[in-house]
């Protein structure tokens, strides 16, 4: 991800509710957590 798609994805997510951005926030940390077990899961 460069600084342009980093930038952009703030102007695109600027306008959003406190809800959705907590929504958002919640989908990223699920998705940080399955990339870890995933990893732990291979290093078994």
């Amino acid at each position: 991800m460069t600084r342009a798609d980093i930038l952009a994805a703030f102007e695109s997510r600027v306008e959003n509710t406190p809800e959705d951005e907590f929504r958002t926030a919640l989908d990223n940390v699920h998705r940080i957590a399955r990339i870890r077990l995933d990893a732990l899961a291979r290093q078994a």
